[in-house]
Order: structure tokens, then sequence, then C-alpha cells
């Protein structure tokens, strides 16, 4: 059988960490191994976590001496590490609770997708979850539908401009960890990992929740309702700031143009070219570009707003 890796970064989760980590030692499959990288923490994450590999040898704690790198920077480094000692790969937050079939009907997928395409292909594989109040009484039974998200929408153009793979719940294989491991700096993990994948291989989706998103006000990102109330404060928080997140989406894509220069297909590298670009562009010509170049947003309201703040 093939060995899954689990990793997961931490930071003053010690609240929390125990119900994840008794999620992962309940789990149908039992054939992996959790790296876990802490990113200084001052509570008693860590030694939680050293008291259950102690009880666990499945249970690796990385001596990364507390150097700060955030949460996108910590999940590369368990990446990087991880890279040439298991086959798959999924990405752990310290704070959730997983189904006990997670890595199982995760897995049964990513086999699915081994079959269609040829095994060297980098593969990503995700599921929806639900989101939960932080005593777990759940407030939405799909992040999919709560967001307006569609993860059928794979289209590198699409994916440049939206992220709709949830770190927490992705499974990649080693074509794809190989590829994508540690680029320079990028707007978060889960979104470089969906586009390099979506470039270069492809994204699959499992239709259910396969855990529990525990929202409690400190997690490093959270799950905002697509709603009236949602519009509303992209509104109020100014054109300015839209534009800057817009402006990190251009950045992004820059990034990628220049680490696969040589691999990339010649529509990928124009789409990659004009879209890293548009910030360059007038008024009028932003907005006919990324017409041209298709790049939407999932919604109405999201493009419209992506329009004005361009």
């Amino acid at each position: 059988m093939k060995k899954i890796a689990l990793l997961m970064a931490t930071y003053n989760g010690g609240a929390f960490i125990e119900a994840q980590l008794d999620s992962l030692l309940g789990q149908t499959m039992e054939d992996w191994q959790l790296v876990v990288r802490d990113d200084g923490s001052d509570d008693d994450t860590v030694g939680k976590i050293r008291s259950y590999a102690a009880k666990d040898k499945r249970i690796l704690l990385l001596n990364d001496a507390g150097v700060r790198l955030g949460a996108s920077r910590s999940y590369f480094k368990l990446l990087e590490h991880s890279s040439g000692q298991a086959d798959y790969f999924m990405f752990c937050d310290q704070d959730d609770v997983w189904l006990p079939d997670k890595i199982e009907v995760t897995l049964l997928k990513m086999r699915e997708m081994e079959k269609r395409f040829n095994p060297r292909t980098p593969l990503l594989v995700h599921t929806d979850l639900s989101v939960a109040d932080r005593n777990l009484r759940v407030l939405a039974p799909s992040l999919w539908a709560s967001q307006k998200l569609d993860p059928a929408i794979v289209g590198l153009n699409r994916l440049l401009i939206q992220n709709n793979v949830t770190g927490c719940t992705m499974m990649i294989n080693r074509p794809l960890a190989a590829l994508a491991a540690p680029p320079a700096p990028v707007i978060m993990h889960d979104w470089w990992l969906a586009l390099v994948a979506s470039a270069f291989g492809a994204i699959g989706h499992v239709p259910r929740s396969t855990m529990v998103y525990r929202q409690h006000g400190t997690n490093d990102t959270g799950a905002k309702r697509y709603d009236y109330r949602y519009i509303a404060h992209k509104v109020t928080r100014g054109r300015k700031e839209m534009h800057a997140s817009l402006a990190k989406t251009w950045q992004q894509a820059c990034v990628m143009r220049d680490r696969f220069a040589a691999e990339l297909d010649p529509e990928q590298l124009f789409l990659l070219n004009r879209y890293c670009s548009i910030g360059e562009k007038n008024f009028f010509m932003r907005r006919i570009w990324v017409l041209r170049l298709g790049t939407y947003k999932n919604g109405f309201f999201r493009n419209m707003g992506m329009m004005a703040a361009l």
C-alpha cells in the first residue's frame, strides 16, 4: 500500500489540536504518517503534539527551532521535507476535525483519476467541507453551497483570479508535489498547487463534505458566507483594497510564468503574459483583457465587484 503524508502546520493551536489529532487517529485508513511543523507557538501546542507522538510512531514533529514562516511557507516546508517519503500528500489544519473516512474517500478518487491519466500526471483531489463554530456546531453543511463555489471550474484562466480549492481538503500526488515545490512567494499554498495542477495535470473533486472546518475567530484564513452581508462588506471596504487583492493575483501569475516558462504551452504562456500585465493597462484595456482572457470569478456580484476594482 502506498503511504500518505499528512502535513500539519501549527501555531498556538493548543485549544483545539487534540480533537484534530484524535480524528486522524480514528481514520478508517491507517497507512499514513503525520508530519507536523510548529511555527513558534508559545502555548502548549508543541507539548500536546509530543505527547501524541510518544504514543504513536506515525506522528513526527519536525525540529525546526520555531522559525516563523507563516502558514503558506510552513506547508511548503513540510512538503519539501516529505516529498521523497510518500506517494500522496494531504494538508491538515490544527483546529479542524476530519470525518473518519476522509483519507479513504479522497484516496479512492485519486486512484480513479490515476486510471484515467498517465501515472506521472500531476493530480490534485479536493472535497467539500462543513463549516462550524468553535464548539463544532455546524453553521453551513457545505462550504461550496454557502460561498457559491463551483468545484468543476478547473481552467487555468478561471483559477488565476479565484481559487476554489480549500487546502485542508486536498490530496496531491508525488508528481504534483515535485513540480510545485517551493516557489517564490505566492498567495497561498493551496491556490498555487491548484494552478500548477490545472496547467500541467488534472483536478478532481469529491462532492461531499469530508471534514468539519472550525471557525473560531483566529483562523489563518476563514470561511465567509457569500450573501448580501459579504457583498456589502466588499463594497464598503473600498476599491483600493479590492484592487490590491487583484494585484496579488497578477503577481502570482507572473511567478507562475517565470517559474514554468519552458514548460508552458503557447496558449498558457499567452494567458499568463497578458494576465500578469493587466495592471499596467489603462482603465478600458484592463477590462477588455479580462473579458478576452475569460478570467472571471464565480457569481454575478463577485464579477461586478472585480470590474469595479480593476
